[in-house]
């Protein structure tokens, strides 16, 4: 068959979808796709498995693990959540569309579309009108434009009120079609523990998938469908509306944009706002706590052969760790500002997330100049990140080796241990038939002959004494 008469890739997996119904594995999926759309491409399944995750995920599949697939037309079905009743909606008698069911929708351009059913299965009206609302946001209030639905009737026929829920079971994946039943609030409190433990429960499938998610945050989209269906009983009494599970979860937070991340992520103008302070809360800790050393052993993340082992007390801060660093590293003491962040890893993968520490000045102050180490909660094998100079970035990794107790006698901090060094030797000395270590580099030369040019101190003094230098560390 001429390529141009093949379906699209697209074409070939709605296809295939259509005659699938129950759980498959991806790999049998995949084939058949490729039944329906031979490729020569050297590795056709990579790319089929791609455009799934790319543009069906939360469309028209999802993925219950990393193996299975199941068509949403078939997984949907009899799935219940809940939808919290504001006080304005009851008022009003409305059901905003836009946070009610996000996540269960791709968009609200079109909310004739989406078909609703009380609790006797009777068709109810979906007259559409348009509210303004207030939203807040850190850089103020605005008034945005929302779509809901006038069900004032329905609401005065059973007495709804503030506080009360809706109760939704999803009937139909297409068209989109929801049955709505009233829940008193008394009822949401008699099973307060029940919720709790569903709540938990889908915070937990939450999180794991954005642990293992390749960026540091997951689009409800592709997540809400996903994680309910992961749920041990999706058909059963439903726990609180997702976004107020997000909001109550101490990990996790909805993003500017939408999305689920972590709850210490912040956005661009966030990371302004935030810059003279630091977002990690000061930790108690106790005079034991405060006395315990901390040893860890730092290194530049580009040349991890070149490291020293630092030992600080607990109730020293990040500003006493920061001095010893740059006297460990051969950074100016006087000049350019550092950074410190904490590394948590995400899940059980090599990659971890950040959480910002805050910066310290050269002179002392800064966000996080006066974090206390012993409060920052780390044990053996955590590991931070440490930026001097902002402009060069000059990044070093850090790892917290061992907690112990003080040796008498001993000054805090200190460096206690280094690399084996491999010294280089000044070549000028070289020529003069003696061996002498260099201690700098001359970027000038360098630059001028393409080569490292080395040089100990005598000598750049001698040769180098109005050249650019920089300090040689082993």
């Amino acid at each position: 068959m001429p390529k141009s008469d093949l379906p699209t890739i697209d074409e070939a997996i709605e296809s295939a979808l259509k005659e699938v119904n129950e759980p498959v594995a991806v790999s049998t999926f995949i084939d058949r796709v490729l039944e329906i759309r031979p490729s020569s491409s050297k590795k056709p399944a990579t790319g089929i498995r791609n455009q799934i995750r790319r543009h069906h995920i939360g469309r028209d599949l999802v993925f219950l693990d990393k193996e299975t697939i199941v068509p949403l037309r078939v997984a949907v079905p009899g799935i219940r959540f809940r939808i919290p009743l504001s006080r304005l909606e009851v008022d009003r008698g409305i059901l905003i569309l836009d946070p009610s069911f996000r996540g269960w929708v791709t968009h609200f351009d079109d909310p004739e579309a989406f078909e609703f059913t009380d609790e006797m299965d009777q068709k109810l009206p979906t007259r559409v009108v348009s509210i303004t609302q207030k939203v807040a946001s850190i850089l103020g209030e605005s008034n945005i434009s929302r779509n809901a639905l006038d069900l004032a009737d329905w609401f005065r026929a059973h007495r709804a009120r503030g506080n009360d829920s809706i109760l939704v079971t999803f009937e139909c994946w297409k068209p989109k079609r929801f049955r709505l039943e009233i829940e008193p609030a008394k009822e949401h409190h008699r099973h307060h523990q029940e919720i709790a433990k569903k709540n938990q429960e889908l915070a937990d499938i939450l999180f794991d998938m954005l642990e293992s998610s390749r960026y540091e945050d997951i689009g409800s989209r592709e997540a809400i469908l996903t994680a309910y269906l992961r749920l041990s009983d999706p058909k059963g009494y439903p726990g609180d509306h997702w976004i107020d599970v997000i909001k109550q979860d101490p990990r996790m937070k909805l993003s500017s944009l939408g999305s689920i991340t972590y709850v210490e992520k912040l956005n661009i103008m966030e990371s302004i706002l935030m810059d003279k302070r630091s977002p990690v809360a000061k930790q108690k800790f106790t005079s034991k706590e405060g006395s315990q050393v901390y040893g860890f052993k730092a290194a530049f993340k580009h040349r991890k052969g070149l490291w020293r082992v630092i030992e600080i007390q607990g109730r020293q801060t990040l500003e006493d760790l920061d001095d010893v660093l740059r006297e460990a590293f051969g950074h100016d003491s006087s000049d350019h500002l550092s950074g410190f962040w904490k590394l948590i890893r995400r899940g059980q993968s090599k990659r971890f997330r950040e959480i910002r520490l805050g910066d310290v000045e050269p002179f002392g102050g800064g966000s996080g100049a006066h974090l206390r180490i012993a409060g920052l909660e780390l044990q053996v094998g955590d590991k931070l990140k440490y930026v001097y100079d902002f402009g060069d970035w000059i990044e070093h990794e850090i790892a917290l080796e061992t907690i112990e107790s003080p040796q008498a006698g001993v000054k805090y901090p200190r460096i206690s241990g280094q690399n084996k060094p491999r010294y280089k030797y000044c070549e000028h000395c070289r020529d003069e038939g003696r061996k002498t270590v260099a201690t700098y580099i001359c970027i000038e030369c360098s630059n001028d002959e393409q080569r490292r040019v080395l040089i100990c101190e005598d000598c750049l003094d001698k040769y180098h004494e109005d050249h650019y230098t920089d300090e040689i560390i082993y």
